[in-house]
C-alpha cells in the first residue's frame, strides 16, 4: 500500500512573455507536409518552437527553416510564431493586402504585435532606386495595413524582406524621405530589412542568394522590450560560432558588408536595416522606420524608431485595455456644476497613470501622465469622457562622441 500520493499540478498563465512576443511571417511557401500535418494555404500554423517547424515539413523549404529557426533563436523564451502561407501573389503589394492576413490577425485577439513578409520577386526584376520595383507599393501597403490594425485596436509593427537590393548609399531611395510622384510617404509601422546572412546565402540559388533575413529581425523584435533597440549591442548579436551563424554579414545584393564597408553609414541614414560588426560579433545596425523623425513646436514626437512605434501600440493597447471596462458605468457628478469632481477626476486619471507607471517599472518608458477634461459632459450628448495621455520614451545612445587627451598629470 503506497503511503505517498501524487497529484499532477495546475499551470498557470504563461509567464514567460506577452503578446509583444507574438509574431508572424507571411509568404508564399509552397506545399509542405510533415509528420504533424500540413502547412495549408491561407490557414495559419501557430508554432511554439523549432521542433514543432520540423514537424510541418519546413525543413524541405531551407530558406522558410532558416527565416523560422533564426525567429526562435533569436526570440527567446516565449516567442511564438504564426506561419501564413498563400498562394503565389503576382506582387509583393498582392500578398500583404490578401485577405487572408486580415483574418489571421483578426482571429488572433490581440496575440500579435510583429508581423513579417517575406518576398523574393520571380522573373524579370527592374530596379527603381537600388529596390525591386515592388518595394514602394508594399511598402505603402504595409502602413496601410498598420493603420487598419491601429483602428481596430490592436496596433503592431512590420517588417518587411527586401530581397535583390542593387542600390549604394548615394542612389539608394531615402526611405526616411519618401515620395510618390511628389507626395510625402510616411510609414513608420514598415521597417525594411536589406541584411542576410552571407554564409547561408552561399548555400541557396537563383533569386533566393539575394534574400534578405526578415525571420532574424522579427525574432530580435520578439525578444527585446518595446522600448529598446533591436541593433543593442550588448544584448542582441546575431553570431552563433557553434551555429556558424551570421558570421559573415552581408546584403540582399549578396555582397559582403565588409566589401561594403563604404557604402554603410549612407545607407544607415537612409533608413535601411542590415547586419554590421561591433568587435567581431554581428549586430543590426539600429530599429529603423520609414519615416522622417518629426519633433514639434510643443515637443511631440513622432514614431521615428521600431521602439517608438512598438512601445506607443502598447500603450495604445494597455490604455484601450484599461478603460473598455469603464464603458457604460454609472459616474456620480458635483449636483452644483454637473460635471465630474475632483475626486472623480483624480480616479480615471489614475487609471491611465497606472499603465504608465507599470511601464515604467519595466523600463518601457520614462513616465507618463494622463489628464482629463474637467469640462467632459456626461450627462447628455455624446457623453463623452475627454483624456489626454502623454509619455516620454526611453533614450537610445546611438552614438557616443568622446575626446580624448593624453595629460602630463590629472
Amino acid at each position: 500500500m503506497s503511503r505517498i500520493d501524487l497529484v499532477k499540478g495546475k499551470v498557470g498563465p504563461n509567464s514567460l512573455g506577452g503578446y509583444e512576443k507574438c509574431s508572424a511571417l507571411v509568404g508564399q511557401f509552397g506545399n509542405l507536409t510533415g509528420s504533424s500535418g500540413a502547412l495549408e494555404e491561407g490557414k495559419p500554423l501557430l508554432l511554439y518552437n523549432i521542433n514543432e517547424a520540423e514537424g510541418y515539413g519546413l525543413k524541405d523549404n531551407p530558406l522558410l527553416y532558416h527565416h523560422v529557426s533564426e525567429y526562435f533563436r533569436m526570440g527567446g523564451k516565449g516567442a511564438t510564431l504564426r506561419i501564413l502561407n498563400l498562394p503565389a501573389p503576382t506582387t509583393f503589394k498582392g500578398l500583404i493586402e490578401d485577405e487572408s492576413v486580415k483574418q489571421m490577425i483578426m482571429a488572433a485577439k490581440g496575440e500579435l504585435f510583429n508581423l513579417g513578409f517575406a518576398y523574393i520577386p520571380t522573373g524579370t526584376v527592374t530596379h527603381v532606386d537600388g529596390l525591386h520595383s515592388e518595394m514602394l507599393p508594399a511598402i505603402k501597403a504595409a502602413q496601410a495595413l498598420a493603420d487598419w490594425t491601429r483602428d481596430t485596436k490592436r496596433p503592431l509593427h512590420t517588417t518587411l524582406e527586401c530581397a535583390m537590393f542593387n542600390g549604394t548609399s548615394s542612389t539608394a531611395l531615402n526611405l526616411r524621405n519618401m515620395d510618390d510622384n511628389g507626395v510625402p510617404v510616411h510609414c513608420p509601422q514598415v521597417s525594411v530589412m536589406i541584411g542576410q546572412d552571407y554564409s547561408f546565402a552561399e548555400t541557396l540559388t537563383g533569386n533566393q542568394q539575394q534574400y534578405a533575413a526578415v525571420g532574424t529581425l522579427l525574432g530580435c523584435m520578439a525578444f527585446q522590450p518595446v522600448s529598446y533597440n533591436v541593433g543593442e549591442v550588448a544584448t542582441m548579436s546575431l553570431t552563433d560560432s557553434t551555429r556558424n551563424v551570421w558570421i559573415q554579414a552581408g546584403l540582399s545584393s549578396h555582397k559582403t558588408v565588409t566589401e561594403l564597408e563604404p557604402q554603410l553609414d549612407g545607407l544607415n541614414a537612409k533608413g535601411y536595416i542590415f547586419g554590421e560588426y561591433y568587435s567581431g560579433q554581428v549586430v543590426l545596425n539600429d530599429g529603423h522606420v520609414c519615416a522622417p523623425e518629426v519633433v514639434d513646436a510643443e515637443g511631440n514626437m513622432n514614431e521615428h524608431t521600431i521602439a517608438l512605434s512598438r512601445t506607443n501600440a502598447k500603450v495604445f493597447r494597455e490604455i484601450y485595455k484599461a478603460y473598455e471596462i469603464k464603458l457604460k458605468s454609472t459616474v456620480p457628478v458635483d449636483p452644483k456644476t454637473g460635471l465630474l469632481g475632483v475626486g472623480m477626476l483624480k480616479y480615471y486619471e489614475g487609471v491611465g497613470n497606472r499603465i504608465f507607471e507599470n511601464m515604467s517599472k519595466k523600463q518601457e518608458l520614462s513616465g507618463g501622465e494622463t489628464i482629463v477634461d474637467p469640462q467632459s459632459n456626461l450627462l447628455f450628448d455624446k457623453k463623452e469622457l475627454k483624456v489626454f495621455y502623454n509619455w516620454v520614451p526611453m533614450g537610445d545612445i546611438a552614438r557616443i562622441a568622446g575626446t580624448i587627451n593624453i595629460r602630463r598629470s590629472i
